[in-house]
């Protein structure tokens, strides 16, 4: 998790340095996570841009909404694994169901 973090912040280091601080945000609900997050950032930004803040999924929509496409990333890598569960059948309706209308809807607000 790590490397892809990293790699995909080195990939866009020009977008990331354009910026005077970057602010990271997690809730801390997964210490790997939160670790995989301060070790990548620590690597590939300056320290002195870099501000650190525990957060709330009620006070943060960017936060909400980065919530939202990771679970719709993973449902597909559940499914395509067919490791899915009935929990997800019962939200998505199913593996077409959830291939029709949610990876679609979340990639197209991709930045």
């Amino acid at each position: 998790m790590g490397r892809n973090i990293s790699s995909a912040m080195v990939e866009h280091l020009d977008f990331f340095q354009s910026f005077d601080d970057v602010k990271v945000y997690y809730d801390n609900g997964q210490d790997i996570v939160k670790q995989a997050l301060d070790r990548s950032v620590g690597k590939a930004l300056s320290k002195g841009v870099v501000r650190r803040r525990k957060t709330s999924m009620t006070v943060y929509r960017l936060e909400q909404v980065a919530d939202y496409l990771c679970t719709i990333e993973l449902a597909l890598v559940k499914y395509e694994a067919k490791e899915d569960g009935e929990t997800y059948n019962k939200f998505f309706g199913g593996i077409g169901s959830f291939k029709r209308n949610w990876p679609k809807q979340a990639r197209s607000k991709r930045i």
